[in-house]
């Protein structure tokens, strides 16, 4: 489910990035948002914004630009909320899995999702990568879920801590 959901999640949350949400279910340009909702959401969006600015991947260090991976962002956001609440939805009881038996599912759902991120950098993928409109990898796991509650849940993250933040920014 964390894989799966992710990534139908990721996509179904494009309808809600800067420029997919300016149409309508029949894709006639529309503001669907009234202004007083369209001014929250650019507040919250100018959060992930400002979280992505300022974070400090291994790799780039702090040369990030957030308004230019801010759609995919609201996008990776949306897909793991969506697939963890899915997930939510259909767990019972659930098998353990040989070598983790001693992780719970919640864990073992945010690590399937950091698993597809597994990659690995070059000179060309890194000059590449401060061009794209994807965030870096690092920030695509470490920074979302650090936005996630359900996260610092599962591993026992302290407030304040990297991956638990006082401030979190949220979409909806």
């Amino acid at each position: 489910m964390s894989m799966v959901g992710n990534i139908i999640g990721h996509e179904i949350g494009h309808a809600f990035d800067t420029q997919n949400s300016q149409y309508d279910g029949d894709f006639n340009q529309a503001n669907w948002l009234n202004s007083e909702d369209l001014s929250e959401y650019g507040s919250r969006q100018k959060c992930l914004i400002d979280q992505y600015d300022n974070h400090d991947d291994p790799s780039f260090g702090r040369n990030l630009k957030g308004n230019m991976t801010l759609n995919e962002n609201v996008a990776d956001m949306l897909g793991i909320k969506t697939a963890w609440m899915a997930y939510k939805d259909m767990k019972g009881v659930q098998p353990s899995i040989i070598g983790f038996e001693d992780y719970s599912s919640d864990k073992l759902f945010f690590h399937l999702r950091a698993l597809t991120w597994c990659s690995s950098y070059d000179t060309h993928t890194l000059s590449h990568q401060l061009k794209d409109v994807h965030g870096v990898v690092n920030f695509r796991v470490n920074g979302i879920h650090s936005n996630m509650k359900e996260f610092a849940e599962a591993f026992q993250c302290p407030i304040g801590s990297p991956m638990n933040p006082a401030k979190k920014c949220t979409l909806f």
